[in-house]
């Protein structure tokens, strides 16, 4: 464990905390919960421009999966790093109540409790699951269409820093697995854009 590392870490899951956050961090970690929000959005994308949509849903699609599913399962096996909430006594654990379907959780109180250091050897700290998949979709948007991607890219950061706000993740897990996730979304964007066209441009060069 490094210095600073549990520094920032206290800062952030227990000095800089405000009872707005305390919902607003553990509901947007919450993917799940915004999956029907998502639906929408894909409904959106393929309904304004159906195969440029297309092509964006593939990039998103491919990039989730080599991000999540190959590069971010294979490092926390590889690396096995335990998270704080299960290293040391102390960390505030934030979620929000449970409720089903997964969205209804977004209406319910926030749960709290401080953290009791179970002797885990292994853990899947490293890399951040939620960090590395939301920027890598920030990226793909990004290069799809310049604003949007922007604000995504805000999401993003929220969502990665609500990883450390609810005591899930060290905050030196955060900034590799932005890095990764970006890299992941440029590169697989880039592939497809060269495989299957880039579709149909706006004066501002942007793809609609």
């Amino acid at each position: 464990m490094i210095s600073w590392d549990l520094s920032i870490l206290h800062l952030i899951n227990r000095e800089w905390t405000h009872t707005l956050l305390d919902w607003l961090m553990p509901a947007i970690s919450a993917v799940n919960a915004w999956l029907p929000l998502m639906g929408l959005a894909v409904l959106l994308v393929l309904w304004r421009n159906f195969s440029v949509g297309i092509r964006l849903i593939l990039c998103v699609a491919l990039a989730l999966i080599l991000s999540d599913g190959v590069i971010s399962k294979t490092l926390k096996k590889t690396i096995g790093r335990v998270r704080p909430r299960d290293a040391i006594t102390g960390v505030m654990i934030r979620d929000l109540g449970s409720a089903s379907p997964q969205f209804l959780r977004l209406f319910k109180p926030p749960t709290q409790q401080f953290s009791a250091p179970r002797g885990d050897t292994k853990g899947s700290s490293f890399p951040s699951s939620h960090a590395m998949n939301m920027f890598a979709l920030a990226t793909v948007i990004a290069l799809f269409h310049r604003r949007w991607g922007m604000v995504m890219y805000v999401i993003a950061a929220l969502v990665a820093y609500s990883r450390i706000y609810v005591g899930a993740h060290w905050p030196s897990d955060i900034p590799p697995s932005i890095g990764m996730g970006i890299l992941v979304g440029w590169v697989v964007t880039r592939l497809i854009m060269r495989k299957f066209g880039t579709g149909v441009k706006n004066k501002a060069g942007q793809i609609m």
